[in-house]
């Protein structure tokens, strides 16, 4: 009989709480597979994320507006280490997503505020980025609640298009797609794609496992690993380069002009 190898472990799990909390901007490591670089509008500031700059204003902000994770796959921030080591896991070491803290003027700003005094204002990520089927996406996208309604999602989401399709030749990385995934319950969020001219393509059925007391489609498979968790189904949308070129770009500037 022929013995099979397989050397898998698991990633190590073994991470200091305090983990990057020190590290000077730029001694940080992004771990990204496309270059890194800030994005602005003239009202909002994509600031790549870094701990030691903004895991303490993560923290704060959902610990004062818990019910902006309602949707995300994440489990509640206890304390500053949990924000610590989300973004080590999640935003560092996987080398698909950059992510970037939101920076934009004060809620009820009535005058232009310089860009030096805008506050946080929540976090996006540019996820499941591939370098070589060119695609990638907004994602974990988590706008305080005192900047719902606002310009903040609209100016967010579209600068993080804008560099997903632009060509280079316009500062973008000119990749093939981009693509809105969220669960089939988050009506807003499917809303919010279409609205910024992405096309429905359909849904892919329990395509995650939440963590426990997250709402999800269905329950969980009884008698297998996980079984508590609830299940999610992902709703799928894209903006293609060629659908970027002939009209969704245009649409997505003229939304971004209006708020």
């Amino acid at each position: 009989m022929i013995a099979y190898v397989n050397k898998y472990t698991p990633p190590s799990r073994d991470i200091p709480r305090n983990i990057h909390l020190s590290t000077p901007v730029e001694e940080y490591d992004f771990n990204y597979v496309f270059d890194v670089v800030p994005l602005k509008s003239d009202k909002v500031e994509l600031r790549p994320l870094v701990p030691s700059l903004h895991a303490k204003l993560l923290f704060e902000g959902i610990q004062k507006y818990p019910e902006v994770l309602r949707w995300l796959g994440i489990k509640p921030f206890q304390d500053l280490g949990d924000v610590l080591l989300w973004i080590e896991t999640t935003c560092r070491q996987a080398i698909d997503s950059l992510f970037y803290a939101i920076f934009t003027e004060p809620p009820g700003s009535e005058t232009r505020v310089d860009p030096n005094d805008y506050v946080f204002a929540g976090v996006i990520g540019m996820i499941n980025s591939n370098h070589q089927a060119m695609i990638s996406e907004p994602g974990y996208i988590t706008i305080l609640t005192p900047f719902h309604r606002t310009h903040v999602q609209t100016h967010a989401s579209g600068l993080i298009m804008h560099r997903i399709l632009d060509h280079p030749s316009r500062g973008g990385l000119g990749l093939r797609r981009c693509q809105w995934i969220t669960t089939t319950l988050n009506i807003a969020s499917q809303n919010a794609s279409k609205r910024l001219g992405f096309s429905p393509e359909g849904v892919l059925r329990c395509m995650r496992v939440l963590p426990l007391g997250k709402e999800g489609a269905r329950d969980g498979r009884p008698g297998v690993r996980q079984e508590e968790g609830m299940v999610r189904h992902d709703y799928y949308s894209s903006v293609t380069w060629y659908e970027w070129e002939e009209s969704v770009s245009e649409h997505v500037d003229k939304l971004m002009a209006r708020v």
